[in-house]
C-alpha cells in the first residue's frame, strides 16, 4: 500500500488534454485541469517523482478564422491565449511543470519524425477526394471556411459542418448555397490527394493495448472495441495549405492535421521541460522506459488518445501510455454548457465574480467531491456548492481546527500540550488513512472527501463528548490528552486533504510549523509550540455566487414555451412506428450518410440516416428500428428520405440507434 514509508518510489509523467488556444479556459476545462492536479499532488505528496505536463494546442482551421475575423496573425492569436490561459490555471493553484505551445520547434520535429517512422512502416497511404475549392482565394476549403443554409433547420450563415442554431452535423456538400468564408464567392468541386494512415494494419496491437490492465476504464473499454470491432476506417492526416500548422516534409502544400501534431503536444512539450532541467526525454518517453504515463481526457477525445495516438507512439518506437483517464462533461445547474443560456462560465469570470478569498479552493473542492472513476457528467450547482463547503469544511472540518487551537491557545500558552493521545483515534485515522490512498489512486475523490468528512465527525464527537473546557479545569491532564488528539487528527486532515486543497493545508501547515508528506497523517505532534491561530474556512453564502450565476437560464418556469415542454397533443402528432432493416449501403461521395431500405408494417421505406461512422451497411440487417414515419420526405445527396431513425449517443459520443426491448411485429405504434 502507498501509505508504508518503504513502498518504492514510482516516476509519473501526467498530462492533461491541451486546451484548444481559440478562446479562454471555461469551467469544463478547469473540472479536468482539477482532477488531474489532484492526482499529482497525491503522489508527489507520497514522495512519487511526477512531471505534469500541458501546452496549448494551436494548429487548425478554427484558429485561423478567428485570426482572420480579429484581422491579427495566428500567432498573435495564440500567444495573447496563452497568457489568458497561464494566468487562469494559475489561479486555481494548478501544479504544471511546463504549461507550453504545439506551435513549437520540439512539436515540429517530432511530428516530423513520428510521419516519418509511420511512413517507413508502411502505414501510410495517398487516397484521392473531392474537396470544395474557392477560385478567387485560390485554395481548398476546410468545413469551417464554408459557410451557407442550414439544410436541417434553413438557418443561414452556418458553418460547413454544423449549425450553430440547431445544433445538427452534416456533410459539407449538404450546405445549401455554399459559399466563401473570405471572399462570398461560391466555391468549385475539385480533386485532391491526401496522406492516411492504416489503422487497421494496428488492430491486433490495438486490442493488445487495450485490454491491458488500468489502460481505461471498464465502461469505456467496449467502447473502444466496438470500434475496432466495426473495422478500422483510415485517418485522413493531411490537410490542402493555406493552413496553420506545420508542413508535410516531402509535399508542395500539403499540412499536418491539427489532430496529429496536438497529443505530441505532449512528447514535445516534455523534451522542453528536459533541455530545461537537464533531463533525457528517453526517461519518460523511450520505448524501454520505466516511467508511467498517465492521460487524463474527456470522453469527446477518446478516439483520438485510445486509437491513433498509441498507434503513433508504438510505431515510432516511444513509450504507449500506462493510463487513459476519462471524465464526464461538466453541467451548469442541471443545463448543458451554453452561451445562450448563461452557463459557459469562465474560469476568469468564477475569479472575479465570486468574492471569497477561498473561491479557487472552494470550487476545487467541489470538483473533488464529485468526480469518481467514471465518464459520468458532472454538475455544478451553485446551492449545492454552498451546502458541500459550509458542511464539511466550515463546520466541520474548520470548526474542529478553529475550536482546537483556540483551546490550546488559551489555556496551554499556544503549545501542544505534552501528553499521549487517544489510541482508539489514532486506529481509526490509519485505517482511514489505507482507504484513503486507495480512493486517491483510483482517483476516486468524491470517496475521498466523504472519508475525510466522516473523519472530521468523529474528531467534533470526540471533543463535544469529552467537554475539554470542563475537564480543564477537573482533570487538566485528561484535557491535554483530549487536545494531542484533536491537533494530531486535525494534522492527518489537513495531509489527506492537501492534494484538494493545497492554500488550506498550507494555513495548517503554518500554524503547526513543518511541510506535510504522506506520512505526516501519523499521530506525532506533542510538547510543541504552534504559530498564530487563525481561522481556517471562512463560510460561504449563497449571495456571494449570485452574480456568477445571475446569467442562468433554468428550464423550471411553467410556461412550456419558454421551458421547451410540449402537451399530450403535440406528442401525439408525431407518428412512431417500429422498422426492420432490410438493407443498408452508402451514399457515395458522403462518410457519414447510409442509405435503408426500412420495412414498416405493409411499406417499404427509403430512409437516408448519418450513421455511417457507427454502423457498417452490413450489420443493419435484420435489426428492428424505431422510425418517424410522419416526416416530409427531403433529399439528402439527391436521394429521398421518407422518414427518420431514432438514435442516441453512446458515452465516447457514437451514434447507437434505439429499439424495442424484444421483437415486435414491423409497423407497431410506440405509444
Amino acid at each position: 500500500m502507498p501509505v508504508e514509508p518503504n513502498t518504492p518510489k514510482k516516476r509519473l509523467l501526467v498530462t492533461s488534454a491541451l486546451p484548444y488556444a481559440n478562446g479562454d479556459i471555461h469551467l469544463g476545462h478547469l473540472l479536468e485541469v482539477v482532477q488531474t492536479d489532484i492526482f499529482v499532488r497525491f503522489n508527489r505528496l507520497l514522495g512519487n517523482e511526477v512531471v505534469y505536463i500541458c501546452a496549448d494546442d494551436t494548429h487548425g482551421t478554427p484558429i485561423e478564422l478567428n485570426a482572420l475575423s480579429q484581422n491579427i496573425t495566428p500567432e498573435e492569436l495564440i500567444g495573447r491565449v496563452h497568457k489568458n490561459h497561464s494566468r487562469d490555471y494559475a489561479g486555481f493553484n494548478i501544479s504544471f511543470d511546463i504549461f507550453y505551445t504545439t506551435n513549437s520547434d520540439e512539436n515540429r520535429h517530432y511530428a516530423e519524425l513520428i510521419y516519418q517512422r509511420l511512413t517507413e512502416k508502411g502505414l501510410v497511404v495517398e487516397r484521392e477526394i473531392e474537396q470544395y475549392y474557392c477560385e478567387h482565394d485560390k485554395r481548398f476549403l476546410p468545413d469551417r471556411f464554408i459557410v451557407g443554409i442550414c439544410p436541417k433547420c434553413k438557418s443561414p450563415d452556418q458553418y460547413g459542418d454544423v449549425c450553430e442554431v440547431c445544433g445538427a452535423t452534416y456533410e459539407t456538400t449538404d450546405i445549401i448555397e455554399p459559399r466563401c468564408f473570405i471572399c462570398g464567392n461560391p466555391p468549385v468541386m475539385r480533386s485532391s490527394r491526401h496522406l492516411y494512415v492504416q489503422l487497421a494494419k494496428c488492430e491486433d496491437f490495438l486490442r493488445e493495448f487495450i485490454d491491458c490492465p488500468g489502460v481505461i476504464q471498464d465502461d469505456i473499454k467496449k467502447f473502444v472495441k466496438s470500434w475496432i470491432d466495426e473495422g478500422l476506417k483510415e485517418w485522413c492526416i493531411s490537410r490542402d495549405g493555406p493552413y496553420f500548422g506545420f508542413k508535410i516534409p516531402g509535399t508542395d502544400n500539403k499540412y499536418f492535421y491539427v489532430w496529429l501534431d496536438a497529443p505530441i503536444g505532449y512528447l514535445s512539450s516534455t523534451d522542453r521541460w528536459c533541455k530545461d532541467n537537464a533531463r533525457s526525454v528517453d526517461e519518460f518517453w523511450g520505448e524501454n522506459s520505466n516511467t508511467e504515463i498517465v492521460h487524463f481526457i474527456g470522453k469527446d477525445i477518446v478516439y483520438f488518445h485510445a486509437l491513433f495516438w498509441p498507434v503513433m507512439l508504438k510505431n515510432a518506437n516511444f513509450a504507449v501510455p500506462a493510463s487513459v483517464k476519462v471524465h464526464g462533461f461538466l453541467n451548469v445547474q442541471g443545463e448543458k454548457m451554453s452561451k445562450s443560456r448563461g452557463t459557459f462560465i469562465l474560469a476568469s469570470e468564477y475569479l472575479k465574480k465570486v468574492d471569497h478569498p477561498q473561491a479557487s479552493e472552494f470550487l476545487r473542492f467541489y470538483f473533488g467531491s464529485k468526480l469518481s472513476p467514471t465518464t459520468g457528467d458532472i454538475d455544478l450547482n451553485k446551492d449545492e456548492l454552498v451546502s458541500r463547503v459550509n458542511t464539511t469544511l466550515a463546520n466541520n472540518i474548520g470548526n474542529l481546527h478553529h475550536r482546537t487551537m483556540v483551546f490550546c491557545q488559551r489555556y496551554f500558552d499556544s503549545m501542544i500540550p505534552d501528553a499521549s493521545w487517544d489510541k482508539e483515534i489514532e486506529s481509526k485515522v490509519y485505517a482511514a488513512a489505507q482507504e484513503i490512498a486507495t480512493h486517491y489512486e483510483r482517483c476516486d475523490f468524491k470517496l475521498v472527501v466523504e472519508k475525510i468528512h466522516a473523519l472530521g465527525s468523529v474528531g467534533n464527537k470526540y471533543y463535544q463528548d469529552a467537554k475539554p473546557w470542563e475537564l480543564v479545569k477537573t482533570d487538566p491532564d485528561l484535557a491535554a490528552q483530549v487536545m494531542v488528539t484533536c491537533v494530531n487528527l486535525i494534522k492527518s486532515l489537513a495531509v489527506f486533504l492537501k492534494p484538494v486543497m493545497p492554500h488550506l493545508s498550507a494555513e495548517v501547515e503554518k500554524l503547526l510549523r513543518r511541510e506535510f508528506v504522506w506520512e505526516d497523517y501519523r499521530f506525532s505532534l506533542s510538547n510543541e509550540k504552534m504559530g498564530e491561530v487563525e481561522k481556517l474556512v471562512k463560510p460561504l453564502d449563497t449571495e456571494i455566487l449570485d452574480p456568477l450565476f445571475a446569467g442562468v437560464v433554468i428550464n423550471d418556469t411553467k410556461s412550456g414555451s419558454e421551458t421547451g415542454l410540449i402537451d399530450i397533443d403535440s406528442f401525439s402528432a408525431v407518428d412512431l412506428r417500429i422498422g426492420k432493416v432490410l438493407s443498408a449501403k452508402k451514399v457515395e461521395k458522403s462518410d457519414k450518410l447510409l442509405c435503408l431500405q426500412v420495412q414498416v408494417g405493409k411499406q417499404t421505406r427509403q430512409i437516408v440516416a448519418g450513421i455511417a461512422l457507427s454502423y457498417e451497411p452490413q450489420e443493419l440487417t435484420d435489426q428492428q428500428v424505431v422510425v418517424v414515419s410522419n416526416l416530409k420526405p427531403a433529399k439528402l445527396f439527391g436521394i429521398q428520405s421518407q422518414g427518420m431513425l431514432l438514435a442516441t449517443k453512446d458515452p465516447a459520443g457514437k451514434l447507437v440507434l434505439i429499439k424495442p426491448q424484444r421483437e415486435v411485429n414491423s409497423g407497431e405504434k410506440v405509444q
